[in-house]
């Protein structure tokens, strides 16, 4: 999966946001047997070490979101918050998990090593930063995705401090007229930063918006 990796801003701005994903094949039997037992278990060991977004779906086939921020106040149409316990609770499977700190990922990856679960872990990050974890870890990446940068006419694209933004969904589910809007609501002074990225963080319904790196860049963007 590659819609983790096409995040932009400086290098110290990346170096404060890491996804981890983890899922399995469904059609392989063998792959798949106490799947669900399997994901409880590595739900809950990625909940433990502040993740400041964490996603999973239940064995209804309920997905269950939560954002560092996020409560029931803020919840609008299909979008609704869940607390840390809820992902927890009855998870089945993983969909990512966010988090700011290189030590907290560093704690993820060496648990997950530790209970050899027998499933896929992708880690998202920067590239020298993620091989440092996984030394630390004691182990290694089996595949490398790397983003290509963007080519073609570029100069159709939003302003940088959108794009920053608008990158962190993967499926380009947040628009770039929103970002605009609540950069210009948090310039007002209408809106703080940190519900400004809670909005654009429920448009992502993978999860993978990194919400306080959100509100730091609405900060930034509003000082422009």
């Amino acid at each position: 999966m590659t819609h983790t990796h096409h995040r932009r801003g400086s290098r110290e701005s990346l170096k404060g946001d890491w996804v981890i994903l983890a899922m399995t094949q469904a059609d392989v039997p063998e792959q798949n047997v106490n799947i669900g037992e399997r994901f409880n278990k590595l739900v809950a060991i990625c909940a433990k070490h502040n993740p400041v977004g964490i996603a999973s779906r239940d064995t209804n086939g309920v997905t269950h979101r939560y954002q560092k921020g996020w409560d029931k106040r803020m919840d609008s149409g299909v979008h609704l918050s869940a607390t840390i316990d809820e992902v927890v609770k009855d998870a089945n499977l993983l969909r990512h998990a966010v988090y700011t700190r290189k030590d907290d990922v560093l704690a993820v990856v060496r648990e997950l090593k530790e209970a050899n679960l027998g499933i896929s872990v992708v880690v998202s990050g920067v590239l020298d930063e993620v091989f440092d974890l996984c030394k630390k870890a004691d182990t290694g990446p089996h595949t490398v995705n790397m983003s290509a940068e963007t080519l073609g006419k570029t100069e159709l694209m939003p302003e940088p401090e959108v794009l920053e933004l608008v990158t962190m969904c993967g499926h380009a589910f947040i628009s770039r007229h929103l970002a605009r809007y609540l950069i210009d609501r948090v310039k007002q002074g209408s809106l703080s930063p940190e519900d400004a990225a809670i909005e654009l963080g429920k448009q992502c319904t993978c999860n993978i918006f990194n919400v306080v790196r959100g509100a730091d860049l609405l900060r930034k963007a509003a000082s422009i």
